[in-house]
C-alpha cells in the first residue's frame, strides 16, 4: 500500500508541475519550455508504469468517456467540413493529443488529491513570498496603474499581463487551503485569509480569478444547503443570480456615463469602467457582440458551426496553431468557451460539452454530505475553472481547466469504485477523518504518504 501511495503522490506531483508549467510565472525565468517536458514525459512515464489500475478506474466512468468521445469526434467533423484548409491541420492534432494528455493527467492525480493542493499551496506561497518582497524593496506593484515587473522579467509586455496568472494560483490555493483544513484552528485560519486573497485580487485587477473565486466560495455554501433543503438552495442561488444580473446592469449604465474615473486606477472596478468606455473592438462585450452577431447571421451553420480554429480567421488575424507553433491567430479568441466552442463546433458541440461539464457537478451536488473535504476543494477548484474559461478561455488552450475537469473525473470513478468494492459503504469515514483513507482508497493520499 505505502507504495501504491508514493507512485499516485508522484504522478500527481509530476502532472500538477506540468499542468501548470506554462502559467507558472518563475518557471518563466529559468525555462518553462523544458521544465513542461520533463514534467510531462515524467507523468506519461508514471501512467505507463500503473497503467492497468487507470484502466480499471476508467472502467468505471464509461458514461463520461462516451459523451467525451462524441464531443471530440464533433471537433474532428467540424474542422473537416468547415475549418480545413483555412486553419492547420496541427491545430487541430494540438487539441487532440494535448487535451488527451491533460485529461489524462488530471484523471490520474484523482487519486493523490491532497498532493495536488499542496502542490498549489506551494505555487501560491512562492507568488506570496515574491510579491512581499518587491513591495518592501520599491512599493506597490500596481503603481501608475499597471502590475510591474515583480518578477524581473524584463518585458513589459509580457509582466503587465502576469496579473491574471497570480490571481489564479492564488484562488485555486485558497480553495486548496479549504480543502487542506484538517481542525478547526486550520480552518479559521484559511477562512480568514479569503479576504486579503479577494482584496488583493482586486487590487492588481485579476478580475476573472475574482469572479471565479467568488463563484466558487458561494458553491460551497450553496451545495451544503443543497444537502438540507433543495428548494431553498435553489431560491438562494436564483436570488443571488438575480440581484448579480440586476447589479451588472446598473453597473454597466452608469459606467459608460462615468466622467470621472481615474485614469490610472489599477483596481478591478475602475480597469473595468475604462473597458466599457473604450470605443476599441478589443475587449470582451465586443467581442462577444461580434461572435454571436456572426452566429445569428448564418443559422444555416447552427448545427456543427463554422469550424474549429475559425475565429481568429474571421476576425482578420489568420488560422491558428498549436501550442509549440502559436501564430497571431491563436492570440485572439471569444473569451468565452460555451461561445467559442457554439461559434466553431454548432450546438451540437455546445450540447455535448454542456453536458460533460455540467455533469461532474450534478453528481457531486447528490453525494455531497458524503464528500471529504478534500473532495469538496476539488469540486470548488473545477468550478472555479469552469468559471475562468466562460470569461477568458480557449478551448485549443486552457488546458488547466482539461486538468481539473479530469480530476473530477478521476475523484467520481474512485467513488464508484468504492460502492462496487463495498456496497453499501460511503466515503464518509473519509470524511469524519480526511487524513486516513481507508485501506485501498488513494484520493485523500497526503503528503506523508508519498
Amino acid at each position: 500500500m505505502f507504495d501504491r501511495w508514493r507512485l499516485a503522490g508522484l504522478t500527481a506531483a509530476a502532472v500538477t508541475t506540468a499542468t501548470f508549467a506554462k502559467a507558472f510565472v518563475p518557471f518563466y525565468l529559468i525555462g518553462s519550455t523544458a521544465i513542461f517536458a520533463v514534467t510531462s514525459a515524467s507523468g506519461i512515464a508514471l501512467l505507463a508504469i500503473d497503467w492497468r489500475r487507470l484502466r480499471d478506474n476508467a472502467s468505471h466512468v464509461a458514461d463520461i468517456l462516451v459523451l467525451l468521445g462524441l464531443f471530440y469526434g464533433v471537433v474532428i467533423i467540424s474542422y473537416v467540413a468547415s475549418s480545413y484548409p483555412a486553419v492547420p491541420v496541427t491545430h487541430l492534432l494540438g487539441i487532440l493529443i494535448f487535451h488527451a494528455l491533460f485529461i489524462s493527467f488530471g484523471f490520474a492525480a484523482a487519486r493523490a488529491m491532497k498532493v495536488v493542493l499542496w502542490m498549489l499551496l506551494g505555487a501560491a506561497a512562492v507568488y506570496s513570498i515574491v510579491i512581499a518582497q518587491y513591495t518592501l524593496r520599491f512599493g506597490d506593484l500596481m503603481r501608475d496603474g499597471y502590475l510591474h515587473d515583480v518578477f524581473g522579467v524584463g518585458i513589459s509586455a509580457i509582466f503587465i499581463t502576469f496579473h491574471q496568472n497570480i490571481g489564479s494560483i492564488l484562488g485555486l490555493a485558497a480553495l486548496a487551503a479549504l480543502g487542506l483544513s484538517s481542525n478547526r484552528m486550520t480552518r479559521i485560519l484559511a477562512i480568514g485569509v479569503l479576504p486579503l486573497v479577494l482584496l488583493f485580487m482586486f487590487h492588481i485587477a485579476a478580475r476573472t480569478a475574482l469572479v471565479a473565486l467568488v463563484c466558487s466560495l458561494v458553491f460551497l455554501p450553496a451545495a451544503a444547503l443543497w444537502v438540507r433543503s433543495r428548494k431553498l438552495a435553489v431560491l438562494s442561488v436564483t436570488v443571488i443570480v438575480v440581484a448579480a444580473i440586476f447589479a451588472s446592469a446598473i453597473f454597466y449604465r452608469r459606467a459608460l456615463q462615468d466622467k470621472a474615473v481615474d485614469a490610472l486606477a489599477p483596481d478591478a472596478i475602475s480597469r473595468t469602467i475604462r473597458e466599457l468606455q473604450d470605443p476599441r473592438p478589443l475587449f470582451r462585450m465586443q467581442i462577444w457582440d461580434r461572435a454571436w452577431h456572426r452566429i445569428l447571421s448564418e443559422p444555416n451553420r447552427i448545427l456543427i458551426g463554422r469550424g474549429v480554429g475559425m475565429f481568429p480567421v474571421d476576425e482578420g488575424y489568420g488560422p491558428p496553431d498549436w501550442l509549440l507553433r502559436q501564430t497571431e491567430g491563436a492570440k485572439h479568441y471569444p473569451h468565452n468557451i460555451y461561445l467559442e466552442i457554439l461559434y466553431e463546433t454548432g450546438i451540437t458541440g455546445l450540447l455535448l460539452f454542456g453536458i460533460l461539464t455540467l455533469y461532474p457537478l450534478l453528481i457531486s451536488l447528490r453525494r455531497w454530505h458524503l464528500l471529504s473535504p478534500t473532495d469538496k476543494s476539488s469540486v470548488s477548484m473545477y468550478l472555479f475553472n469552469l468559471v475562468s474559461v466562460e470569461l477568458s478561455g480557449a478551448l485549443a488552450f486552457s488546458y488547466d481547466f482539461q486538468f481539473f475537469f479530469a480530476l473530477m473525473i478521476g475523484m467520481i470513478a474512485l467513488q464508484r469504485a468504492d460502492n462496487v468494492a463495498a456496497p453499501g459503504l460511503t466515503q464518509a469515514s473519509d470524511a469524519v477523518d480526511p487524513t486516513h483513507p481507508r485501506p485501498g482508497s488513494l484520493r485523500n493520499a497526503g503528503p506523508s504518504s508519498v
